[in-house]
């Protein structure tokens, strides 16, 4: 399955902007605190957005991708003004926090290590990196597992599409200027072992597809159709998305879904209707696939007794709930 949620990967993997040949796609620009009136002022809004109430208050969801460009680095004016509305902001994973990084940054099992490098994998991945013209020293010491998807998130770089301008960070800096407090709607350990699996049969399985989807061009591909059905908010897209994401070709592939996408989402939920109860009003920001389907968040809260409203693509009857 395509690694779509890789918020975890972008606090860890090394920097991205190098560009160490013609080849390669100019690194990702830093906007200067000049240009980010201009940013703000011609910002619209991307992605999708629901309006959550329950016992008189409202919580947000919102539907983000892990790479963007950087024109669209400012949220619009609809994302703005729910993250005003709301006390706290709820992400995957808390990337300050140092606990969390150390976590993510831990390699494998020594002897799972050993075994992956004498198997030659970890060699293919440098190949590649060297190909995407990414350095390999930022992985020389974190997880074999960690660097294949720090790769594919960054497939669709010479699109244009960069993991330097994460949705996820974004909002959790803004967060953080606004003082609001950031919380992390799963363990870090729930996202690490998605991708370094104590069993390393399935390490080696995710390595050896995420290998091939990079090597074939799937991964840019996909990378390019996910970004861009969220940069124009093509909501019937997104609920299709196991039409086309080749993601359920294969029984292994059909588990490996359920553990990426409807077992967490079913977890986030619980956690959100326990924090919307508590009285927080919280704004949700987490992978666009996990907003997807009967199974998607939306859904899952309306279940939960939320008024679920669609904002963002504006409702129609085609995609409302």
């Amino acid at each position: 399955m395509k690694t779509f949620w890789l918020v975890a990967i972008l606090a860890i993997a090394p920097s991205l902007a190098v560009a160490q040949a013609p080849r390669c796609p100019a690194p990702a620009a830093v906007p200067s605190k000049s240009d980010l009136p201009h940013l703000l002022m011609t910002s619209q809004d991307r992605g999708f957005l629901w309006k959550a109430t329950k016992d008189g208050h409202t919580s947000w969801l919102y539907g983000t991708v892990h790479a963007s460009r950087e024109e669209w680095l400012m949220p619009g004016p609809l994302i703005r003004s729910a993250i005003l509305q709301s006390q706290a902001v709820a992400l995957e994973l808390n990337l300050q926090d140092p606990q969390t990084l150390a976590a993510l940054r831990k390699p494998e099992e020594p002897a799972n290590r050993e075994k992956l490098i004498a198997s030659g994998r970890k060699k293919k991945l440098d190949a590649l990196a060297d190909e995407l013209c990414i350095p390999t020293a930022g992985f020389a010491t974190t997880a074999i597992g960690l660097e294949a998807a720090g790769l594919s998130a960054s497939a669709a770089r010479a699109d244009g599409y960069y993991p330097d301008y994460a949705v996820d960070f974004v909002l959790q800096g803004m967060a953080g200027s606004l003082k609001k407090e950031v919380i992390a709607l799963e363990d870090v350990q729930t996202q690490r072992n998605l991708l370094i699996s104590p069993k390393l049969s399935e390490e080696n399985a995710f390595i050896d597809e995420t290998i091939k989807q990079i090597s074939s061009g799937e991964a840019r591909k996909d990378e390019d159709q996910l970004i861009a059905m969220w940069g124009r908010s093509d909501l019937t897209r997104l609920n299709q998305y196991k039409q086309w994401c080749k993601c359920e070709r294969t029984p292994q592939e059909k588990r490996q879904t359920f553990h990426m996408i409807d077992e967490r989402n079913a977890a986030m939920a619980q956690k959100i209707l326990t924090l919307h109860d508590s009285g927080k009003s919280l704004f949700v920001a987490v992978g666009s696939l996990h907003m997807a389907g009967p199974q998607g968040l939306p859904a899952l809260l309306k279940k939960d007794g939320f008024d679920v409203q669609q904002i963002l693509p504006a409702p129609s009857a085609k995609t409302s709930l």
